[in-house]
């Protein structure tokens, strides 16, 4: 009987990590497909757009497989002002960082931008829980801080100090949207308690599409204009938001915070692979050294634990 139960312990946690690996892959091609997408005329905010609009449905459809009680204390009319309004705003941060993240893909290519995003966002977390007092100053937040630190210098800094225009403008899109992300992450540790973290994130999600479709008004939307670029554009929507989301939150409550945190690295992984094989996009030697001491960062930053940690 217990071997049984260590076999069917081991097969959960196996699967559990499939799917974990499954959603940083999906979402490193996305970067790939994004940089294909918009270099095929669709500019970054109908892109993002996309990215929220088309995976909406299927969020909303798992909003509805949730249990009846669940759902009716998910309701937005009982949710007090307070709730709504973290909601929004996360929601919209996601907007933006996604928009930046295609801002930034679009001047300077998929591999910098994720790297940045992905793996820096963690260090400004951990800044901003010793500057509200959320936790105290320690070895390991200390190191963490410190291979942040270095591993930005090491991508961004080159040898004549001289970047070009639009190198710089990438950087300042990508570091923007690991700052937005970040504002994510801490909004969604914020959520009420009440809701369920499906139904938050189909509310926030729904903010997104909305203030995207505001933006669009503004900037003007841009349809693919061939097949391959309607697939593009579908992969985005539908694979990165709804299936590897998917996927993700299934393996993420079946693996310890700490897994589940390090095993979205594969993430700017795939893409700088990815990148380097089709298009030639080989980061050099030092920005190689710069991105592993960010996933270091990263990961010493990710065990440490505080009371606001999301699970």
């Amino acid at each position: 009987m217990r071997k049984r139960y260590f076999m069917e312990l081991y097969s959960k946690t196996t699967k559990a990590w499939c799917c974990v690996l499954l959603a940083g892959f999906l979402w490193g091609i996305g970067a790939l497909v994004a940089e294909s997408a918009i270099h095929a005329g669709i500019n970054p905010y109908s892109l993002s757009l996309a990215r929220f609009a088309l995976g909406l449905p299927l969020l909303w459809l798992w909003h509805r497989r949730q249990d009846m009680v669940v759902r009716r204390h998910s309701r937005w009319s009982q949710l007090p002002w307070q709730g709504r309004l973290q909601i929004v705003l996360t929601g919209i941060a996601m907007a933006a960082n996604v928009t930046c993240w295609f801002l930034g893909i679009e001047r300077i290519g998929a591999t910098l931008p994720t790297v940045i995003s992905i793996c820096f966002a963690p260090v400004l977390v951990a800044m901003f829980s010793v500057a509200r007092g959320y936790e105290y100053l320690n070895a390991r937040l200390l190191i963490g801080l410190a291979l942040g630190v270095i591993g930005v210098a090491l991508i961004v800094v080159t040898r004549d100090f001289v970047l070009p225009r639009d190198y710089l403008m990438g950087l300042v899109w990508s570091f923007s949207s690991a700052l937005l992300y970040a504002m994510v992450v801490l909004g969604n540790a914020r959520m009420p308690n009440d809701v369920s973290s499906v139904t938050a994130s189909a509310w926030s999600m729904t903010a997104a599409a909305i203030f995207m479709l505001l933006i669009c008004g503004l900037q003007g939307i841009t349809l693919p204009g061939t097949t391959l670029v309607w697939l593009q554009v579908g992969y985005t929507g539908i694979v990165t938001t709804s299936i590897a989301y998917l996927a993700f939150a299934w393996g993420a409550r079946n693996l310890p915070p700490t897994s589940a945190v390090v095993g979205t690295l594969i993430e700017p992984l795939a893409a700088a692979i990815l990148a380097a094989w089709l298009w030639n996009q080989q980061l050099t030697a030092q920005q190689y050294a710069g991105a592993l001491s960010l996933a270091l960062a990263m990961y010493v930053l990710s065990r440490r634990s505080n009371h606001w940690e999301v699970n």
